[in-house]
């Protein structure tokens, strides 16, 4: 007997083809009729194994589409693109047609494949190759290097003008004959844009480790008051410069129970943008009490309000640039970390605000 013969053989024994199917690793699926909508007549071990349906689950082609692609235009954006492939294969004597697609198993999971469709006469046969990790690890990677380039648009943008600044004051001190006084006041506008420098680097610092799944959450049982004595320190001497009144009213010692580093960060995020964006003459009130097993820290200011729209971009991770009352420089960095670290620790953080009158952030911890 030739090879032909042999050839022939194996595809007039249909026990043997099964058999043939289900050795093969990846999952196959055979349909007859027309195309998209044909009868499923095959399904090998693999196919039932990882992807998880059977014969009743699919008896045909629309029923298998329906349950592997759920949303109604994600599907038709894939059928319209698969069988024009498929249909082009054929034209141009292609044995078969290739495209990725994410499929919802029978278990409730996505993942994603990449398929092969080979079509004759009323047959379609698709192989489904597991791709899902690949295609996660070149998403990660694609996230990360567009994270690079953001953080280095962020940090040549917001950095230039402050130290362009502390450079002009520092030239200005060390060339020009002034008196002590001024002397004095451009040491103070220095050491605040110094500040501010510093202030801004460890939040993009602490933004970047967020980001890359650095951040470890080392929870602790600790007096709150200890953060706010720091904090008055350092943003009432801002605020003091900028003639904003800063008043921080704390109740009667209490024990809270989570991240100290953490919890500062977003509070001394949460303060900063409410002397930034607060007009001199007018106030921030800093409050923290008890309430229902819980802590809770309020910053009220007395500032223009937060656009609803900026609100959300900045809840959904997006940044947006917004000037202080004078013109202090704002990309959104302080408050997208205030929300991702809170959701980190499991705490609640909302804003109340009305525009002329002022915003409330909401700290519960």
């Amino acid at each position: 007997m030739n090879t032909q013969d042999r050839s022939q053989e194996i595809f007039n024994n249909p026990e043997l083809l099964r058999k043939l199917g289900d050795f093969i690793p990846c999952p196959l699926g055979l349909s007859h009729g027309t195309p998209g909508n044909g009868d499923v007549i095959y399904l090998n071990r693999s196919f039932l194994e990882q992807i998880g349906y059977n014969y009743e689950d699919i008896p045909n082609g629309e029923r298998w589409f329906e349950a592997a692609l759920p949303d109604p235009v994600y599907r038709e954006e894939f059928l319209r693109e698969w069988k024009g492939r498929v249909l082009k294969a054929k034209e141009e004597g292609r044995d078969f047609a290739t495209m990725t697609v994410r499929i919802r198993l029978k278990n409730g999971q996505d993942k994603w494949f990449e398929i092969k469709g080979s079509a004759w006469e009323n047959y379609l046969l698709v192989a489904f190759l597991d791709i899902d990790e690949v295609y996660n690890q070149r998403e990660e990677l694609q996230r990360r290097s567009d994270f690079k380039d953001r953080v280095l648009s962020v940090l040549t943008h917001d950095l230039r003008t402050p130290l362009a600044q502390v450079s002009a004051l520092a030239e200005l001190i060390a060339t020009t004959d002034i008196d002590p006084s001024e002397r004095e006041m451009f040491a103070k506008k220095i050491v605040n844009e110094l500040k501010s420098v510093g202030h801004f680097i460890n939040n993009t610092a602490h933004w970047a480790s967020a980001n890359f799944g650095y951040l470890n959450i080392k929870k602790e049982a600790f007096d709150p008051k200890e953060l706010f004595l720091e904090m008055s320190s350092f943003y009432g001497a801002i605020a003091e410069t900028k003639k904003v009144n800063l008043t921080v009213e704390v109740s009667s010692p209490t024990i809270v129970i989570s991240d100290k580093e953490i919890l500062s960060i977003i509070l001394r995020n949460l303060i900063s943008n409410a002397v930034k964006f607060t007009p001199p003459g007018k106030k921030v009130i800093v409050r923290a009490h008890s309430e229902d097993q819980k802590y809770r820290f309020s910053i009220q200011d007395e500032g223009g309000g937060i656009d609803p729209d900026h609100l959300r971009d900045l809840k959904e991770g997006r940044l947006s640039s917004k000037l202080g009352t004078v013109r202090e420089k704002g990309l959104g960095i302080g408050l997208s970390i205030c929300f991702d670290m809170a959701k980190r620790l499991d705490a609640f953080l909302d804003f109340e605000s009305e525009p002329a009158i002022g915003t409330r952030a909401i700290l519960l911890v």
